[in-house]
Parts: C-alpha cells; structure tokens; sequence
C-alpha cells in the first residue's frame, strides 16, 4: 500500500525536477547595468525555453548579433536567431527543464565577457534527455549604456 501511495508521489516529484529552470545570478562585473542586462537574460532564457517564447530570448541581443551552436554554425542576426529557436522548437519540443551558471564576467571597455554552464533538458523517446556545457557570451556596451549580446558561443 505504501508504493502506491509513494509512487505518484516519487513521479510528481520527479517532473518537478525537470520542470524547474534554473538561473544562478551572475557574479558581480563592477557595471551594475551590465550585472542586470545578465540577469534579464538568463533568467527569462529558461522559462521561454519552456514555454516556446521567441522574443525573450532574443531581446538581449543585438540587431546584428551572432549565435554559434555547438556545431559552430554560426546564426546571425535577431530574426535568424528567432527562426534557428522555431526550427529547435518545432525538432526537440519544448524544454522540460533548463539551468544556466554564469561562473565569471570579465569588463573590457565596451565589451563584456560572460561565461558558464549551461543544460536543456528535453524529452527524447518519451524520456527526458539532458545537453549541456560551457558557454561564452560577449556583451557590447550601446551608446545609451545597455549591454546587449554581441556573440553568444556553446562550446564543446
């Protein structure tokens, strides 16, 4: 009677894990609009993930932005960036769970240099299946002080 009652219970909890989006705050750059230009980003990157939502992920970047994927194929561009996440959506379905750790952030004059961990979660045959790794995320300074991303890198 107990696994019966633990069970669904042991499944809720399960989902839950891989329902949850992750979003470590970044440590502190000595630029409090950049350390909050970050943060938008990771923070709304993990839910709109979850959630098949475009624009959140590609508000943080610039017009001309560049996105590499893992495969270094490089996307540039908000629009091709918004087409390379339908075409992901559409392949892999929406996440299941997300997690992102910005481990350091690096000012150099108008550019910024973020870099971490980052995993998607999603459901591959029916059972979740987790990809991640390092990423590096250049920042650029605009003329009205903003940080938004220049190139944003999935490493191997």
């Amino acid at each position: 009677m107990k696994s019966a009652i633990l069970a669904p219970a042991f499944a809720l909890l399960s989902l839950s894990v891989f329902a949850a989006s992750v979003a470590t705050p970044p440590p502190p750059s000595g630029d409090a609009r950049l350390d909050r230009a970050i943060a938008a980003a990771n923070s709304e990157w993990g839910p709109a993930m979850q959630g098949g939502e475009i624009e959140p992920i590609v508000r943080a970047y610039m017009d001309d932005g560049v996105f590499v994927a893992i495969d270094g194929s490089s996307i540039r561009g908000k629009a091709a960036i918004a087409d390379f996440y339908r075409g992901r959506f559409r392949k892999n379905g929406l996440a299941l769970g997300t997690k992102i750790e910005p481990r350091r952030v690096i000012v150099d004059g108008n550019l910024a240099y973020e870099w971490g961990y980052g995993e998607v979660t999603v459901s591959k045959d029916g059972k979740p299946a987790t990809a991640g790794g390092p990423y590096l995320t250049v920042w650029r300074k605009q003329a009205d002080g903003d940080w938004k991303i220049l190139r944003n890198v999935v490493l191997p």
